[in-house]
């Protein structure tokens, strides 16, 4: 073996992936692609392969999706940041985790995950892959639950729904509303039992009936069913408007795996939508 050919190869490597890292945090895309040209016909096209890929678990996160984002095109690394974010979220449900109330993913990708959530990903990463993927980790501290789903889902999710919520009661019998708001309010608080301390229901009807004449908004609020009924589809469909989702027809019956992921974050019903959502991401593996 020629000891020193061996030495002058590994230096080479070396200082490709140093070339590397300095242009990936300076952005420069030029300096990437005449790198990625010299050094290939100078180390080769796997050894460069490698390099890249060390670097990238290196990098910061903002320099990791500048660049997949100019040199495999937005499209594709949507796809591959989609893939990455349901392969998480099965394996925090299958741990037995709550989306929107353990973890949740922002409208740019961010990840937001509970202690106990960050652990149980770090326990799925090989030891040298962990150091960097806490870094990037954002545990959610903050107190307001409104504030926190809100934040967790990138809208106004509360205000919308509410506005959603009194327009809709104006279309209704008294008894229909009243059965309407018990099942919804029902839903939100099951799935975030926080919303009850912060007096959230009382504040929800209050705000949705205040445009209503006193007398029929009365007549809502007494209503003396104590296990209301209301088609929960068309409850789906207004906590996906809130979320500013296309508006789905009842034909659609709100049940692509994107929709169901979304209403979980936010409700609990009759369906386990958990549950549904883990059964359907197995068989899409099978």
């Amino acid at each position: 073996m020629n000891i020193n050919l061996f030495k002058r190869n590994q230096n080479q490597v070396t200082a490709t992936k140093r070339q590397f890292l300095k242009a990936l945090r300076r952005r420069d895309t030029a300096a990437i692609q005449s790198l990625s040209m010299r050094s290939q016909n100078i180390i080769g096209e796997e050894k460069l392969t490698q390099i890249v890929d060390e670097a990238l678990r290196e990098c910061d996160a903002e320099s990791h999706s500048w660049f997949f984002t100019n040199f495999l095109g937005q499209f594709r690394y949507q796809q591959m940041q989609q893939a990455a974010q349901n392969n998480v979220f099965h394996i925090l449900v299958t741990a037995g985790l709550e989306p929107g109330k353990d973890f949740s993913f922002g409208l740019d990708g961010e990840m937001i995950v509970s202690d106990r959530a960050k652990q149980i990903l770090l326990d799925h990463l090989p030891q040298e892959q962990r150091k960097l993927f806490a870094a990037q980790l954002q545990v959610s501290t903050v107190a307001d639950p409104i504030v926190a789903i809100e934040k967790q889902l990138g809208c106004p999710f509360y205000q919308n729904l509410t506005n959603i919520a009194a327009d809709k009661v104006k279309k209704l019998s008294n008894e229909q509303a009243a059965a309407y708001l018990g099942v919804l309010l029902a839903g939100l608080v099951k799935r975030h039992p926080a919303l009850q301390d912060v007096d959230f229901p009382t504040k929800f009807i209050l705000n949705t009936l205040q445009s209503l004449p006193q007398q029929r908004a009365t007549a809502i609020l007494n209503d003396p069913e104590t296990n209301p009924q209301f088609d929960e589809v068309i409850i789906f469909q207004d906590l996906l408007a809130a979320m500013a989702e296309p508006e789905t027809s009842e034909t659609e019956n709100c049940n692509s795996l994107e929709q169901l992921k979304k209403l979980d974050r936010v409700w609990c019903g009759e369906y386990r939508l958990a549950e549904i959502v883990a059964s359907l991401e197995e068989l899409s593996r099978e």
